[in-house]
């Protein structure tokens, strides 16, 4: 009877070799490619007009969904920025949200790969804050 070290083995010689040492432990190999979306949010001083968003696609390498996720809020967070416009108003950039992160599976990058989707009911929601569907449907 075997013991569970030998189960696998090859004995070859004066020597052993595991197939389990050559097997990728957790968290090994290249990283995967993620795209986050992120939400900026662009204000005045003076408040006039409202505040201003952004939606922002990244694409990010992580090993995990946790880690693009965290280097997507870090890019948020160095994305923030104030300046003065030329109105001498101070406009002030900030991350509101990071919306989602997923990995893509289509990571060959050719000519028609699927970067992102996402499922949504209520098509005149998502029309009402999109301005470039005002035409007509294909």
């Amino acid at each position: 009877m075997s013991t569970p070290e030998e189960v696998g083995s090859i004995n070859i010689g004066p020597g052993t070799i595991d197939p389990r040492d050559f097997q990728p432990g957790p968290g090994a190999g290249d990283p995967d490619f993620y795209l986050a979306v992120l939400v900026t949010e662009a204000t005045t001083d003076d408040g006039a007009g409202g505040p201003l968003y952004e939606e922002s696609f990244v694409l990010l390498k992580a090993e995990s969904e946790e880690e693009a996720r965290e280097k997507a809020a870090e890019y948020g967070k160095q994305q923030e920025t104030s300046y003065r416009n030329e109105n001498d108003e101070l406009v002030s950039w900030k991350l509101k949200h990071v919306v989602d992160v997923r990995q893509v599976e289509d990571a060959t990058f050719d000519d028609g790969s699927e970067l992102y989707s996402r499922f949504f009911r209520g098509y005149q929601g998502y029309r009402s804050f999109e301005p470039r569907l005002g035409g007509e449907e294909v």
